[in-house]
């Protein structure tokens, strides 16, 4: 540098982006570091450098290599004529013979600090190459909704959950990852290693935001859609409601996804009805296409005066309602069996043979065979029992003899298996038992 001697901490290369003007009073603008052609498009001046100490701008490669105007000696700080003098200079025929040296320059030597360059590249494909592996094993634990997190966060441990087991099931068979986790694997905190839940907690996150926006994408694209709502209590006891859409895709088959849940809405219709606009709202969906809604037969949902249905015809009387196949075959199977005295003692004495021998691991292994138990929501579990029983009958009596003349089981367990073997042999149970099982099995 011909005129004078410039420190290189003098300078600071000011944001990449300057989109923003921010001005820094009695100074410089950040507007300066960027122009806007006729044609809207946006370049950056990355030739310019800011002296913070001395409160001008300088051309680095007039800089460099030799020019008489203030860019390139005493720095340049006429901020009232900012924009027309950078231009004029920008312009200039030395300022664009200084660019191409500077080019011609770093085409021939290359850059001063290539060696850092390079160790900084490396240092990039390694950390990518981390992510592949990181980001593979998120995809199919998720895909597969499976927990991420254990009892501990270390490499080696068999409490360290899904996650890490799976990192380290790969590498067995992946030198790189073999080698990540011995030099990474147990950093501590303050220590980068790619590997620890605050990563995978923000890919899960990156994840989720793209499938949800997949989804509305074509909801949107098919234009016309239905919902289907419920709610029920979570494993906190705290009631969410599930919103779910269904659309035909571009393939022209009917698909159903879930979009979201709403936490602590109410019961009331009115609450549920604000939920689902405010879901509309917030998706950028149009209820004008909805076409269809399916709910449950609880009179807040399926009510045709005050229920959700009728808050939406209010908006979209083209959103026509359907009940819930599922749930309304289930209440005319908790009906049938409710008018039925009979049948209510068949699926009690089901639960009562199923309790009996489940609640002993002898009385199980005397049993020697697979019964099953009722449940409250899912009628297809009382199928599941009707089928058990019969399967297996003649061996559910034997074993119940063998428990009734066995000394030294207790008299309440003799007297318990003695019950409920009486009623097995009523003829009344075995005609329950052969009739609600082809009823069960078609339902």
């Amino acid at each position: 540098m011909d005129s004078q001697e410039i420190d290189q901490n003098t300078f600071s290369k000011v944001a990449e982006s300057a989109e923003t003007a921010y001005v820094i009073p009695g100074y410089f603008n950040l507007s300066y570091l960027q122009v806007t052609l006729k044609n809207e498009e946006k370049l950056k001046r990355d030739f310019l450098m800011y002296s913070e100490s001395k409160g001008v701008i300088f051309c680095c490669p007039c800089l460099l290599f030799g020019n008489k105007s203030a860019f390139a000696t005493t720095g340049f700080s006429n901020w009232q004529k900012a924009e027309e003098r950078i231009l004029e200079h920008t312009n200039s025929s030395n300022h664009r013979s200084n660019i191409i040296k500077m080019k011609d320059r770093g085409n021939t030597l290359g850059r001063i600090d290539n060696n850092v360059v390079r160790q900084i590249e490396t240092q990039r494909k390694y950390w990518v190459n981390v992510l592949k592996r990181v980001v593979a094993v998120v995809k199919r634990l998720s895909s597969r909704g499976l927990a991420f997190r254990g009892a501990t966060s270390k490499i080696g441990c068999n409490n360290n959950g899904n996650f890490l087991m799976a990192l380290e099931l790969l590498a067995e068979f992946d030198p790189f990852l073999l080698n990540h986790l011995e030099i990474y694997g147990n950093p501590g905190k303050g220590n980068t290693s790619y590997i620890s839940y605050n990563v995978y907690e923000q890919f899960i996150s990156i994840m989720s935001r793209q499938v949800l926006n997949t989804i509305i994408q074509e909801v949107k694209a098919s234009r016309y859609f239905s919902i289907s709502v419920d709610s029920t209590p979570d494993i906190s006891h705290i009631d969410q409601l599930s919103f779910c859409v269904r659309y035909v895709n571009n393939k022209g088959k009917p698909v159903e996804r879930f979009l979201c849940f709403l936490d602590q809405i109410g019961h009331k219709a009115e609450d549920m009805a604000n939920a689902v606009f405010s879901v509309f709202k917030k998706y950028d969906l149009n209820i004008e296409y909805l076409r269809g809604q399916s709910y449950d037969n609880a009179s807040n949902m399926s009510g045709i005066y005050a229920g959700l249905q009728a808050k939406i015809k209010e908006v979209n009387p083209l959103a026509k309602f359907v009940p819930c196949s599922a749930h309304s075959l289930n209440l005319v199977g908790t009906n049938a069996v409710d008018c039925c005295t009979q049948a209510v003692l068949f699926f009690d004495l089901l639960q009562n043979v199923y309790t009996f021998f489940t609640a002993s691991t002898h009385r199980w292994k005397v049993l020697n065979a697979s019964i099953k138990g009722l449940s409250e929501t899912r009628w297809s579990a009382r199928d599941d029992a009707c089928q058990s029983l019969n399967k297996n009958w003649s061996l559910i009596i034997n074993a119940l003899n063998l428990i009734i003349y066995d000394e030294t089981e207790k008299t309440l367990t003799r007297n318990e298996a003695r019950g409920i073997i009486s009623k097995l042999n009523n003829l009344e149970t075995a005609f329950l038992s052969i009739f609600w099982g082809q009823i069960l099995h078609r339902f």
